[in-house]
């Protein structure tokens, strides 16, 4: 996505890539998280729309699902099953779509469309191992990189460098090496913990959702399931445990803890299927946010993506965030304004941000998590309201689409204090 908006301003994009790229839609080893579930939620798929109008077309041709998140997103939450779900409110179509398949073939099909840009260019098998500077320090020209192959080094100049490596990002390392300070972090940490295994999805199967979810209901109730139907008839399913509480990764455990969720629809429902994998566990969830946007940073550098913001999966923002970057970077060369980017990029993802903490800090094992003692009393009124919000909306219609426009980022978070939102959420229940 980053690529694709420095395209329209810069006359040659270099993307660095560890890993040899596969020709097919196949994991890959830098990204051992590909196994687990990506949620592109309708925000992220109507930035992608922008960027590669063909992307929805192509998609669906490859196998991916359309899905309307109002009406085929069943979702259990603290209170109960959504109003979609419980056949008593028949839903039209909306607006609030995107599409639901596994993480290699989206980035299989984005690289793809990236291939019709004649200035984008993709180097595999190399490795960024340090930033490169002008004398002065004040300005990065480019980035060192090794071979993986022949386990040799080259500098590569840039005009600009642009860190979207994820999680593992080296580069407050690397700042620190040119004389800058490493931007303080923030980190959360629900030890969340879950394991993911595909089915093949029974013949003249019927089921009116395309993804389900039973939540977790903090402060006790830490166990989730997540399952959606993607590409080739399969169904991809995600069990997960906050504090320590981790699903198992054998057959039978895995099972049991299915069956142990506040809700069996998800263990009915997947003890129909065939599976057709091995079960993947996956541990790196904490929430992280490096505070780029409060430190001196040399020109000719900006980070992104996971390297700024890395959520806790669970809530399925990643690449919709990653996809809000794109546009704020968009703005910022637009306006030749590129100093403010990070500091736009803050605020930009504020809310997503606010969103996963606020939830795992519920958790009393949650590591770092925002202590009781220090929210304050609005804090705690909004938190109380947003409960209350969630209630009503799995009777009310109308408020299950305000959540779902919501909570799929196409609607500021404001819209839920609308006077006409609030009478009905402090209406009697």
């Amino acid at each position: 996505m980053v690529a694709r908006v420095l395209a329209d301003y810069f006359g040659t994009v270099t993307i660095i890539e560890r890993d040899p790229l596969p020709t097919q839609p196949h994991a890959r080893k830098g990204v051992p998280q590909s196994v687990q579930p990506h949620v592109l939620f309708a925000k992220g798929y109507q930035i992608l729309e922008e960027l590669f109008p063909n992307l929805g077309s192509v998609l669906s041709k490859n196998g991916a699902l359309e899905i309307d998140w109002v009406r085929e997103f069943y979702h259990f939450n603290q209170v109960g099953w959504s109003p979609n779900a419980n056949g008593f409110f028949d839903f039209p179509a909306s607006k609030v779509i995107s599409f639901t398949c596994s993480r290699p073939l989206l980035e299989w099909t984005i690289r793809q469309q990236l291939g019709e840009f004649s200035n984008v260019r993709i180097v595999d098998g190399y490795k960024v191992t340090q930033l490169l500077s002008d004398a002065t320090k004040e300005r990065v020209t480019g980035v060192l990189l090794r071979s993986l192959k022949g386990n040799t080094s080259e500098e590569f100049l840039a005009d600009l460098v642009v860190d979207a490596s994820g999680r593992s990002s080296q580069s407050p390392k690397w700042l620190a090496n040119l004389g800058f300070i490493e931007p303080p972090e923030t980190v959360i940490n629900p030890l969340l913990g879950y394991a993911t295994r595909r089915y093949k999805a029974p013949e003249n199967f019927q089921a009116d959702w395309k993804v389900m979810l039973i939540s977790q209901a903090p402060p006790h109730q830490t166990r989730l399931g997540y399952l959606a139907k993607i590409e080739n008839g399969e169904w991809i399913a995600t069990l997960g445990g906050y504090g320590g509480d981790f699903p198992p990764t054998d057959e039978e455990g895995f099972l049991k803890f299915a069956a142990s969720l506040r809700d069996a629809t998800f263990y009915d429902t997947i003890r129909q299927a065939q599976p057709v994998s091995p079960i993947y566990a996956h541990r790196a969830t904490a929430n992280r946010l490096r505070h780029f946007d409060r430190v001196k940073l040399p020109q000719g550098f900006i980070a992104l993506g996971d390297a700024v913001c890395a959520l806790c999966p669970v809530y399925g923002q990643g690449m919709t965030v990653s996809a809000l970057a794109a546009m704020v970077l968009q703005d910022c060369l637009r306006k030749n304004n590129l100093q403010r980017f990070q500091k736009n990029l803050a605020k930009e993802i504020s809310f997503a941000w606010t969103l996963a903490t606020m939830q795992d800090s519920r958790f009393p094992t949650t590591v770092g998590s925002i202590e009781p003692k220090k929210v304050n009393g609005l804090a705690k009124i909004m938190q109380w309201y947003t409960d209350r919000l969630l209630v009503k909306a799995t009777v009310k219609p109308n408020l299950h689409v305000l959540c779902t426009e919501v909570f799929q980022l196409l609607r500021s978070p404001l819209a839920f204090y609308h006077p006409s939102v609030i009478w009905q959420v402090l209406s009697k229940l």
